[in-house]
């Protein structure tokens, strides 16, 4: 063969410009359509997931928050049992005995029937022992698990409706009010939001007294941190888990603060996310939403951090930044009478120094304050500049 012949056969061999291109719009067009697939595929496992599994409802984690002395008061409910994780524990089986009737008012007030309501449970009985430790579920066979639920949905819906209208429809005494209350918003006495939903829904419609809800949430604790946040479930940020945070990065009190010209002033929304600050030459003004500090505050508080350290989310610690930023402000009983007299703080708690003094004997003392936040490093920076 000559080598004009073996030229012209490699040219043979090497594709022309044209049918690379159209080799490219092929690979291109397939990507294209796998990708679609992709998507497709995914959009339809989140729909089958939507519909058959509901959010987990998780124990409060090993951390040397729980492991503290005496940390068990503030996770365990005093009063009354939802779930199964204190399911007929002994201090609790005097609240087992009001449900029925609870549930019974509940039902003739919203029109329903209580064998429809049970089959609904019933039929999503193995979503509902999915969102539990199996260790507390198993003890249990499906029609007491179905019956449980039934009788605390239905009770926690009837108190939710009392509560804006007439509590002796409850039989409980003024003070078991407030421990039925608070037991609501524990992490490990939470009811899946999609058994709530299934007496919500046929009851709700002209009842505002319900709660009326654009999107779902897990539970009444996330919904209580969603409130707590402004009705926003998630805030943005750029921090990673706090409580991995070794190096830890102190920020001047309040009265510090006010030495340095920084003055304060209540911000305009009750949300914890609505913080600001401004520098102007020599004076600052710290804008801090309004809270209230009460004996079920650390209780309230200590259960929205535990959620977030269960949350799928791992960077979503928007309740646990604002606990330590408020915390590193606070470490005198002055700096709360200056938090007082600004109205940003409303002390419902004993003296200046026990809420000056709440972190350091709680669990909540042993986070570690966030090496990164946005607002109290803004703060320390403008404050050292004038140092």
């Amino acid at each position: 063969m000559t080598a004009v012949d073996q030229v012209g056969t490699a040219a043979e061999l090497v594709p022309s410009r044209r049918s690379i291109g159209s080799n490219i719009a092929e690979v291109s067009c397939r990507v294209k359509n796998w990708n679609e697939s992709v998507k497709i595929a995914k959009d339809h496992q989140t729909d089958t997931r939507s519909q058959t599994e509901w959010p987990s409802m998780p124990k409060v984690p090993e951390t040397k928050m729980k492991k503290t002395q005496d940390s068990e008061k503030f996770y365990e409910p005093k009063v009354i049992s939802f779930g199964p994780y204190h399911h007929d524990k002994p201090h609790l089986l005097a609240g087992e005995t009001i449900k029925p009737l609870c549930a019974q008012k509940f039902v003739a007030d919203s029109n329903q029937d209580i064998e429809d309501l049970y089959k609904k449970i019933k039929s999503n009985i193995e979503a509902v022992r999915r969102c539990y430790d199996s260790s507390a579920t198993n003890k249990y066979d499906d029609e007491k698990v179905a019956w449980m639920m039934l009788l605390d949905g239905c009770f926690i819906l009837q108190f939710i409706r009392s509560c804006t209208d007439d509590m002796s429809n409850i039989n409980l005494k003024d003070h078991q009010i407030s421990f039925v209350e608070l037991d609501s918003f524990l992490l490990e006495n939470q009811l899946p939001f999609g058994v709530l939903r299934n007496g919500i829904q046929p009851a709700a419609a002209d009842d505002r007294r319900l709660p009326q809800l654009p999107d779902e949430p897990y539970h009444l604790l996330q919904l209580m941190r969603s409130a707590l946040l402004g009705g926003k479930d998630k805030i943005p940020t750029k921090i990673k888990n706090p409580n991995r945070q070794r190096n830890r990065q102190s920020f001047l009190r309040i009265m510090e603060l006010k030495d340095k010209g920084i003055y304060l002033k209540p911000s305009g929304t009750n949300s914890l996310t609505d913080i600001s600050f401004e520098f102007h030459f020599f004076r600052g003004c710290l804008k801090l939403s309004p809270i209230t500090i009460d004996d079920s505050t650390q209780t309230r508080w200590l259960n929205i951090l535990a959620h977030e350290m269960c949350s799928e989310d791992p960077d979503d610690y928007a309740v646990t930044y604002y606990i330590r930023f408020l915390d590193s402000l606070i470490g005198h009983p002055d700096d709360v009478k200056e938090l007082r007299s600004n109205r940003i703080l409303c002390k419902r708690l004993g003296s200046d120094e026990e809420v000056a003094q709440i972190s350091s004997r709680s669990p909540m003392g042993c986070l570690q304050i966030p090496k990164v936040m946005k607002v109290s490093e803004l703060v320390f920076r403008s404050t050292t500049k004038s140092l």
